[in-house]
């Protein structure tokens, strides 16, 4: 009898997800705890693995098709369940062949019922695909998300290979295969019509709600780094636990925390619509927007008021790092109250960031360099941080936003503030 694995609710009210990828196909034998599929919800992407061993059956749904929790996504014929005499003699022995597998490389027929090695992620259609176009698919490192493999990297793979053909020597193929590099590089999209799904699709959705519903204002300011940066130095050289995992993002992160246990309102949010309740929660739970190879995520520091400016470096640096290599799980995006992005770190100055929905404001940082600064009437070049406050003007006023910027600046004028307990 098949056994039907619907979509299990792997988030605080999921009511459905949308089909980033099926990495297996009809026919396909798939081992319990293999990855089936890679599902996204409006919190993050996640793989689903087998809770049985057996033969696909049929598959619910096309990549982009979105489904409701506990519909069908696949049907599997369990192999240690089904009936003997219900199977065929070459059905028996791919059964077998399938558990061989771990220890014989080449077994006679393998490669006609296994066409999925769990390792290998990629749609049924990107493995077609890369059958017409005789590519390897097992040798490409994927671009998408969590290592996921696309038809852009098949098709790179196959230039690649057809070039590489022609290339009398390694220096031809250095040179020639750079624009590749570049076209299937950060921003590339082939001409054409795209539909706005996964994770881009989740941002679309979510910032076209929250610059429609929260009213924004924002505030620029520049501040004198200089202490600052020595202070990271300073720290950094340091024999204490996460004294080597400071950063000027993890200062501004001490500081931006200290100011919203003294203003509790830009900690706070405006909920219903038109505004009808302010929710300030008890804890600060501080979000860090991190660009990754999937979009845009922001992995959450629940807490951090609760911790010392060396717990929240390393705090940072783990969810930072987890976020860039796609391997964020939905319950740690979840419960931000307020948001810093980084686009300094990318070399912008100035951007006016957008206000995630459930907060009342968000710091940006832009990147800190040296620039001209009148000290004592005299002009000198001297590293400065660049600061964008965004806020929600149905609940914080200028004079609030203004009050919780310059308790951060004040903080990062003189950083040792930090190091002393309020």
């Amino acid at each position: 009898m098949a056994f039907a694995f619907r979509l299990p609710d792997i988030g605080e009210g999921l009511e459905d997800a949308e089909i980033v990828a099926w990495y297996v196909s009809p026919g396909d034998v798939v081992e319990r705890d293999q990855s089936l599929l890679e599902v996204l919800t409006d919190k993050a992407s996640s793989e689903l693995p087998s809770p049985v061993a057996g033969k696909v059956l049929k598959l619910s749904g096309e990549e982009g098709d979105r489904i409701k929790v506990g519909d069908v996504l696949i049907e599997i014929e369990e192999l240690d369940s089904a009936p003997p005499q219900e199977n065929s003699l070459e059905e028996n022995i791919e059964v077998e062949a399938a558990e061989q597998e771990k220890t014989v490389s080449n077994i006679g027929k393998q490669e006609s019922f296994i066409s999925v090695a769990p390792k290998v992620k990629a749609s049924p259609a990107t493995r077609k695909l890369a059958r017409e176009l005789a590519v390897d698919i097992s040798l490409i490192s994927g671009t998408g998300s969590s290592g996921r493999i696309t038809n852009d990297d098949v098709r790179l793979a196959a230039r690649s290979d057809e070039m590489a053909s022609q290339s009398p020597s390694p220096v031809a193929d250095i040179e020639s295969s750079a624009p590749l590099q570049d076209q299937a590089g950060l921003g590339y999209m082939e001409h054409g019509e795209h539909s706005i799904k996964g994770v881009r699709g989740v941002v679309a959705k979510n910032m076209s709600a929250a610059w429609s519903e929260i009213p924004h204002i924002h505030s620029l300011d520049e501040v004198d780094a200089s202490l600052l940066v020595d202070f990271r130095n300073r720290l950094k050289k340091l024999n204490h636990q996460g004294a080597a995992k400071i950063t000027p993002l993890s200062i501004i992160a001490a500081a931006t925390v200290r100011a919203l246990k003294k203003y509790p309102m830009m900690n706070g949010h405006v909920i219903g619509s038109p505004a009808e309740k302010i929710i300030i929660p008890p804890s600060v739970n501080l979000g860090i927007a991190v660009a990754s190879d999937s979009g845009l995520l922001v992995p959450v520091i629940n807490d951090a008021n609760n911790l010392d400016i060396f717990e929240l470096a390393e705090k940072i640096s783990e969810l930072v790092e987890v976020a860039r290599d796609n391997k964020i799980s939905a319950h740690q995006m979840q419960g931000a109250t307020f948001t810093i992005t980084n686009y300094g770190a990318l070399g912008g100055r100035w951007a006016l960031p957008v206000i995630s929905l459930g907060q009342a404001g968000i710091l940006g940082i832009g990147k800190i360099e040296e620039r001209p600064v009148v000290i004592d009437g005299k002009v000198e070049a001297r590293p400065t941080l660049p600061i964008v406050l965004g806020a929600d003007h149905r609940l914080i006023d200028g004079d609030v936003s203004e009050a919780f910027k310059n308790s951060i600046m004040s903080d990062l004028l003189e950083p040792l503030n930090l190091l002393v307990a309020e």
